[in-house]
């Protein structure tokens, strides 16, 4: 039986690089890995300029969703001689948004989900703000004049946007939908990759306390869901650092492949498929 598993994330999580990275790090062949390619679906030529840039050290190129690059990654785990195919539906993440805002997706989304197998979800550590609650707030509302609201503006209202929403309670929506209709309803594993784990400055600090600690809302929807998600948390740094000034010469100085770090589930390395085979593992 062949596995599916897609990879979903807003804008700016952390997807297209990880492709990047992966893609170089299939075809290299600098470090070893848990599975092979078989084939692949999608532009071939797009996948060879994005990890271009990220051998570079440069940005890699997010799509938008107007120019969607859809890519298939057929592959075979070496270890159980299991097929798996990685599908990323959407690099842009903006049709995730639109998901969240008009309750909308398309067929070929829904039919992805339909088949067996586990979701790669994607946040980024580099978004200090948005765990912000009104308990981190509220010690400096208290501190300010007239608790906080500005003189002239108390009958002030201003228009609702989705940009407003704090990233968790979106992520937690778009995995509620995926357990009502038109979606098959099931156990999903779910691997959340936190991306840009360079930026964490507690080198102590495990992804799943880092993901307790600064997406709350996300860990204990997950957390108190085990009948309908089995999860792990991984703490991915793709391109390996900060790609800017002195600190990009450094990366270059380095093998490719072993810029790149995965840490979660008892295991530090530099092989990003790990927590694909984790999703593709019975459980």
């Amino acid at each position: 039986m062949e596995l599916y598993h897609s990879i979903i994330g807003l804008p700016f999580s952390g997807k297209t690089t990880f492709l990047a990275a992966l893609w170089h790090m299939i075809e290299a062949g600098e470090v070893e890995t848990k599975f092979v390619l078989d084939h692949l679906e999608g532009d071939q030529r797009y996948l060879n300029q994005i990890a271009t840039a990220w051998r570079e050290c440069k940005p890699v190129t997010r799509t938008s969703m107007g120019a969607e690059t859809n890519v298939k990654i057929h592959a075979r785990l070496v270890k159980h001689d299991q097929k798996v195919v990685l599908n990323f539906p959407d690099l842009s993440g903006e049709s995730f948004e639109r998901q969240f805002v008009l309750r909308q997706a398309r067929n070929d989304y829904v039919d992805g989900f339909s088949k067996e197998g586990g979701i790669l979800l994607f946040i980024s550590a580099n978004k200090p703000t948005d765990g912000l609650t009104i308990a981190d707030l509220g010690p400096e509302l208290l501190d300010a004049p007239d608790g906080g609201v500005a003189q002239g503006t108390a009958d002030a209202s201003v228009e609702w946007k989705h940009e407003m929403v704090p990233q968790q309670a979106q992520l937690v929506d778009l995995l509620q939908i995926l357990q009502s209709a038109p979606f098959f309803t099931r156990r999903r594993k779910l691997a959340v990759l936190v991306s840009a784990w360079d930026v964490v400055s507690d080198e102590d600090l495990l992804p799943d306390e880092w993901l307790s600690r600064e997406v709350p809302l996300l860990h204990q929807f997950l957390t108190h869901n085990p009948d309908a998600f089995d999860f792990q948390v991984w703490g991915v740094s793709a391109q390996g650092g900060d790609i800017t000034g002195d600190k990009r010469q450094r990366l270059l100085s380095l093998m490719p492949s072993e810029r790149v770090r995965c840490l979660g589930a008892g295991i530090s390395g530099s092989d990003l498929t790990v927590p694909i085979s984790w999703l593709s593992e019975a459980s």
